[in-house]
């Protein structure tokens, strides 16, 4: 059985109850979804968990951080954990998130004169510092090929 995502939530909407499921995404898939793997995996009749594992070599840029979500049902509550684990160091993954705002604002529709300025001042705060930001992390993570790989491909969103 193949899983269909919400749009809103990127959580399946076809989920048996108490099957396990782990899905490694295709390529058209995972460049809709931006994640390499789901997986579903039931502790107990009230209690289970979902991760999305995100590309951590550069691929899906954009999606910088995987999710582990966890829900128990307690009487007629439902508790909640949501902890998300970061790929790339904290300056690294700043980086990738202006490139990946820039890139998003530049693609934007110009529509009307305060639409125009809204954007003009985005693309000032998130494409302005990049290229002094690149250069400042090339040399940090100079001998970190898998960094440079990732700042390379930040670089040509």
């Amino acid at each position: 059985m193949k899983n269909s995502f919400s749009e809103g939530y990127y959580l399946p909407q076809d989920i048996e109850a108490m099957k396990n499921i782990t899905q490694t995404f295709d390529d058209e898939e995972s460049e809709i979804y931006g994640y390499k793997t789901l997986k579903v995996q039931w502790e107990n009749t009230k209690e289970v968990k979902i991760s999305l594992e995100a590309f951590d070599n550069g691929e899906r840029i954009c999606i910088y951080r995987s999710y582990y979500i966890s829900l128990k049902q307690i009487d007629t509550n439902v508790a909640s954990i949501i902890e998300s684990k970061m790929l790339y160091p904290q300056d690294l993954q700043t980086y990738i998130q202006n490139a990946c705002a820039c890139n998003y604002f530049r693609g934007e529709y110009r529509y009307n004169e305060a639409r125009e300025k809204e954007l003009s001042q985005k693309l000032e705060q998130y494409c302005k510092p990049l290229s002094q930001d690149y250069k400042i992390l090339q040399e940090k993570y100079n001998n970190q090929p898998k960094m440079q790989k990732i700042l390379e491909r930040t670089n040509e969103l």
